[in-house]
């Protein structure tokens, strides 16, 4: 009975955790028990235990009279999000050029191939989903398991932002275009250059999403 109660209690956390990742639930969005109740088809209590869970991860609040929100992603978060951000996957592309990870390069190819087609279909949802698993493939790729963890722990708040930012019309075809200047610079299998090019591009995401949430001052 306990052991079923915990496999429910996943359900709903996994399903409210990938909503939050591909931009569903969005920053600042109200979550309902009764609608996931009766999207899931289980009863109140699981929710309200994937809810605590998600508020230990960060990615939720509950405020007394108010309901459970998704976190709202203030200029402050932003930024230490983004630092950490930079520094972590500067190290994932410097190590996958300095280890020629050839494997690597292949799936992050194919990954721009997808890409390519949900920027052609402006389909932001999607892109989203894509974006996440170029950028946790980098991580994966860089084969050091403190740096996949953290970057994993951090995929959701990123999408958090990530979807405010790409749905600028004008953004989609140019984080494209830094992809695979990101791509580009690990093949040629220089780790100075590789470090560089993706640290710029998580500056510019930075910046755009700032000024995508009108909060810059």
């Amino acid at each position: 009975m306990e052991n079923e109660k915990e496999v429910k209690t996943d359900r709903v956390f996994q399903y409210i955790y990938e909503g939050i990742k591909s931009g569903e639930y969005e920053s600042g969005q109200t979550l309902t028990e009764s609608e996931i109740v009766n999207k899931l088809q289980v009863s109140r209590t699981p929710v309200r235990e994937a809810l605590r869970r998600l508020e230990k991860y960060g990615l939720v609040e509950s405020k007394p009279h108010r309901g459970v929100k998704v976190i709202s992603m203030t200029k402050q978060r932003i930024e230490d999000l983004y630092q950490v951000r930079e520094v972590l996957e500067g190290l994932g592309a410097r190590l996958i050029a300095q280890k020629r990870n050839e494997s690597a390069v292949k799936k992050l190819n194919g990954i721009l191939t997808e890409a390519e087609k949900a920027v052609e279909k402006n389909d932001i949802h999607s892109l989203s989903t894509i974006n996440s698993s170029f950028h946790m493939e980098i991580a994966q790729a860089s084969e050091n398991l403190y740096l996949i963890n953290i970057l994993n722990t951090l995929q959701s708040h990123i999408s958090l932002v990530m979807v405010t930012s790409l749905s600028n019309k004008d953004r989609p075809p140019e984080n494209l275009k830094e992809h695979r200047m990101i791509v580009d610079a690990m093949e040629s299998w220089d780790p100075e250059l590789a470090e560089a090019v993706i640290k710029s591009h998580v500056r510019k995401s930075y910046h755009l999403a700032l000024k995508k949430m009108d909060i810059t001052k």
